[in-house]
């Protein structure tokens, strides 16, 4: 088995575990992500504030229109009681009773506006209850198959290391230190593939000597374009 195989299936194995590393990042990242749950509360906490405004509302116009009946009925009272015989005075009171009614017409359709202003704040408040309810068990759902998906990727990172173990004591140390160098150098690709006599990383044509050189087994040739290991499968 040549030293570039062994190096190139050294590789392979690494880009499974970047993968995987990578792919657990993004778990991790969506598992942290609230911003729907946010959302939906926020619209649930807003209709509790507009039931409470809807609800002081109500019951000020239930007092104005409590007052104005209160005020009415001591017009009222004035004006057939028996007390007031002048004819003027007895004018005056009947054109305050009847603007004292006017005006309670006018805040008892207050009233009904604010009766139903807060109906339609309950039904929003219901509404919202329930998609935050529904919101949670769907990101609760999520978050479960995703933490299922984390623990089975993370199980199958434990037995690709231990592959990755096993594959590089069988590299000379030499090689394998240059083999983690240039992964960090080269975005994690260190050996690269020659197909049709062109490395497969940069796509630089190899020269005849190089070519004959990758394909000597327990030989390290390097692409003279891009730096990389040279394995000719």
């Amino acid at each position: 088995m040549s030293q570039s195989f062994k190096l190139f299936r050294l590789q392979q194995i690494d880009t499974i575990l970047d993968k995987g590393q990578i792919q657990i990042l993004e778990i991790d990242k969506q598992l942290a992500d609230d911003l729907e749950i946010r959302l939906s509360r926020g619209k649930f906490e807003r209709a509790q504030r507009n039931i409470y405004e809807a609800e002081k509302n109500l019951r000020l116009a239930e007092e104005n229109v409590k007052e104005q009946r209160l005020k009415i009925e001591r017009s009222q009272a004035a004006l057939y009681g028996g007390k007031v015989v002048n004819p003027k005075e007895l004018q005056d009171l009947q054109h305050e009773s009847e603007s004292l009614k006017r005006y309670l017409a006018t805040i008892e359709d207050l009233q009904l506006e604010a009766m139903l202003a807060l109906d339609e704040a309950e039904s929003q408040l219901s509404a919202a209850e329930s998609h935050l309810a529904d919101t949670e068990d769907q990101v609760a759902a999520q978050k479960k198959l995703l933490s299922e998906e984390k623990s089975a990727l993370s199980h199958d990172l434990v037995i690709t290391d231990a592959e990755r173990e096993a594959a590089a004591s069988n590299i000379d140390d030499f090689d394998l230190r240059q083999y983690e160098k240039l992964r960090k150098q080269k975005n994690g690709i260190a050996v690269a593939r020659v197909v049709d006599k062109t490395c497969a990383a940069c796509g630089s044509t190899l020269t005849a000597a190089t070519y004959s050189s990758a394909k000597v087994p327990n030989k390290i040739t390097r692409c003279n374009s891009c730096g990389r290991i040279l394995y000719v499968g």
